[in-house]
């Protein structure tokens, strides 16, 4: 019989995919199958690389206490975790040159977590907001041990608290000491981690004889004039690819003639536009004009000559507000970058902060929208990670630029359905939200939150799309199709409001749609082959659903704004032929009906939008009025 040495207790934990050799004998392989956040299961194989036969018995740290354990024989000790296993009549020997495995589930041992001591926690205020007689502020609680806290923390306050949150306080209101500590879910602060609330206070003044009064200047709000005045804007790109009446060759629309071109309709590099329609052109500029906000992307690969900063410079004089998208790593933000990515991206930083600093005015400008996939969300090491880099991507925009105000994008992510009624989401039905989807990247947010300026999210739906369950690859993608109520897209509107509401409660920032998109094709499988064929889709199959969430939307503005809310923008202004041709398509051929206006142009084939543009049903109306 030949007893192998323990399994180190670091090789039994993680159990990735680690291999070691023990004495000369047998070699353990300790697999994790599954893990959720109260235990795992993991697969063990012994192999024995010798000649003859042996009689296995092995000894290793679990890593948990053992709750089921099969093909295989165990004792183990509840304090130190040690188990012995050891064969059942059938696997009990080990063959030469081969294998037997057995597998086990466990129930994690985490150690409680402690009060705090003298020098456990730091404490650190940052300005959120002062009007003069008042002021809010975010405090961000360090934990500098090796070791859970449930935490508590006193400080003075230069006032009366009016209201806080993320955390449970009260105040001695003659010495204004606060006491705070955490709600059910951020009492704990992780080692070496840190967690944030905050608090507004009306400043305490002593009585002192009245100066006779002299004209002064109103003190300035720290709030953004921005965030305080409801806006639209429209995106996609700072210039519009159409097709030319010479074949092969685009002419680009700029966003900014869109907006403050009175005449479009008599531009003459225009009117070379293939079924160039300049009535439809100079009823589009009559809406445009009405807009707030002109939303543009920076993509990796970016270069400066794709923007004409002085046509950007003319609209912000003219009172428009540009917002950078900046979608760097994008749809292949599968993981942390690699140090070579990262330093790849700081480079870029930089070259984002040289050219926002050439335009004076305000500028937003969004980090990474739709950071929160399931590589960064799914582990709180990464999301301390993804948010240490987005941090210093801010540092250094921010110091290299003025009136730049920062944000980034979450994707709506979770269940939609309106007969998914699962209590996590917290609504009657999911097609209102999913409050737990929309609370994983919580650490991030909370770790960027005092660079922050506001809060986004972006929404995008479409009747068919890639299987989220099974989207195949780049070339060959498997779509699904959604009924109405699958999708929740009846109640997409109110969906919106309850986002914002739920942001700005969260995180108590202004809140911001950068994006909005609803991808107006629908697809039935007619011939029930799991391919899409161009007889089987209707291209306008959702015109009248996109229509009627613009047409909520706009009427809700009022009520959007009290929840936090100071604007929205449809993602893309024109239907795109060629919208992601080459690239990973997730709405499929639905990419090519991402816009709010349509042409004549033919999906896949024509190399940009025609001039023969239609708005689709009475969207431009309805948002640009």
């Amino acid at each position: 019989m030949k007893l192998l040495k323990p399994l180190g207790l670091m090789s039994a934990i993680l159990l990735a995919n680690s291999s070691t050799l023990f004495g000369a004998d047998l070699q353990v392989d300790v697999v994790k199958q599954s893990e959720w956040d109260s235990g795992f299961c993991a697969k063990v194989s012994i192999y024995n690389p010798n000649s003859t036969k042996e009689l296995w018995n092995i000894s290793f740290n679990a890593g948990g206490l053992i709750n089921n354990l099969w093909n295989a024989n165990y004792s183990q000790n509840s304090a130190t975790l040690i188990t012995t296993a050891s064969g059942v009549d059938w696997n009990k020997y080990v063959e030469a040159n081969s294998n037997v495995t057995f597998g086990y589930c466990a129930t994690k041992v985490v150690a409680p977590p402690t009060a705090p001591q003298s020098g456990d926690l730091a404490v650190t205020q940052t300005d959120n907001a002062d009007w003069g007689s008042g002021f809010c502020k975010n405090v961000q609680v360090k934990n500098n041990t090796s070791h859970d806290i449930d935490w508590e923390v006193k400080f003075i306050v230069d006032g009366k608290v009016t209201k806080a949150w993320n955390s449970n306080y009260s105040q001695n209101s003659t010495t204004l000491e606060m006491s705070a500590s955490g709600v059910d879910w951020n009492n704990i602060v992780k080692a070496n981690s840190q967690v944030e609330f905050g608090y507004c206070a009306d400043r305490v003044t002593t009585a002192t004889p009245t100066p006779t009064p002299t004209a002064s200047p109103s003190p300035t709000p720290t709030t953004n004039d921005l965030f305080t005045k409801f806006g639209i804007g429209f995106g996609g790109s700072y210039a519009f690819p159409f097709t030319s009446n010479t074949a092969d060759e685009k002419i680009w629309v700029s966003s900014v003639d869109l907006v403050l071109d009175n005449n479009i309709e008599s531009n003459e590099y225009y009117s070379n536009i293939k079924n160039f329609d300049a009535s439809a052109f100079d009823n589009l500029q009559n809406k445009l004009k009405n807009s707030k906000f002109l939303v543009f992307w920076f993509v990796k690969g970016w270069e400066e000559n794709w923007f004409n900063i002085d046509k950007i410079q003319e609209a912000i004089n003219a009172g428009y507000t540009p917002v950078f998208n900046y979608w760097y790593f994008g749809d292949r933000l599968n993981g942390i970058p690699s140090e070579s990515e990262k330093a790849e991206y700081a480079e870029d930083n930089q070259k984002v902060a040289t050219f926002l600093n050439k335009l004076s005015g305000t500028k937003l400008l969004i980090l990474e929208p739709e950071f929160n996939k399931e590589a960064i969300v799914s582990s709180d090491s990464n999301q301390h990670e993804f948010a240490s880099i987005m941090s210093s991507a801010i540092d250094t925009i921010k110091s290299n630029t003025t009136g730049v105000l920062f944000s980034l994008a979450m994707m709506d992510t979770g269940n939609r359905g309106e007969n998914q009624t699962y209590a996590k989401c917290e609504y009657d039905n999911c097609s209102l939200g999913d409050k737990y989807e929309w609370g994983r990247p919580s650490i991030v947010y909370n770790d960027l939150l005092p660079k922050l300026d506001f809060i986004s999210f972006q929404e995008m739906v479409g009747q068919f799309s890639r299987d989220p369950s099974n989207p195949g690859d780049w070339e060959n993608p498997n779509p699904i199709a959604y009924s109405n109520a699958d999708i929740g897209i009846d109640n997409l509107s109110t969906r919106v409001a309850n986002f914002t509401q739920y942001l700005k409660d969260k995180y108590n920032k202004p809140v911001f749609l950068p994006y909005i998109a609803v991808a107006t094709a629908t697809w039935s499988d007619a011939n029930s082959n799991g391919s899409i064929e161009d007889s089987e889709i209707n291209y306008s199959g959702w015109d009248s659903k996109a229509d009627t969430l613009y047409q909520e939307l706009s009427s809700m503005k009022t009520e959007l704004q009290q929840k936090g809310l100071f604007g929205f923008a449809p993602m893309a202004l024109f239907d795109d032929p060629r919208h992601d041709y080459d690239g990973y398509q997730y709405f499929m051929q639905n990419e090519y009906h991402l816009g709010v206006i349509k042409s004549g142009a033919v999906d896949g084939v024509d190399i940009a939008t025609n001039g023969d543009i239609s708005p689709k049903s009475n969207i431009i109306e309805n948002l640009f009025n």
